[in-house]
Formats: C-alpha cells, sequence, structure tokens
C-alpha cells in the first residue's frame, strides 16, 4: 500500500494540496523552484 505525500482537506489551507502532515503547499514549492531555489 502506498502512503499519500500530497493531500487535499477543505479543513487544511482550504482545501489547497499540501504535502502530508505539513502546511506546506504545493503551490508555494512550485513558485520557488520557478523563481530559482534549488531543492538543498
Amino acid at each position: 500500500m502506498q502512503k499519500q505525500l500530497i493531500i487535499s482537506d477543505p479543513n487544511i489551507m482550504m482545501g489547497k494540496p499540501v504535502v502530508a502532515g505539513t502546511r506546506i503547499t504545493v503551490e508555494l514549492i512550485l513558485e520557488k523552484l520557478s523563481a530559482g531555489e534549488t531543492v538543498e
């Protein structure tokens, strides 16, 4: 069984997709990567 890494819950960050177990939105990660930040 695979664990969900990205979840969307109306009670967390108004339903935006987030990294499971955090309040870090997928949108924020993509914005930072597109701005040139690296994974490190």
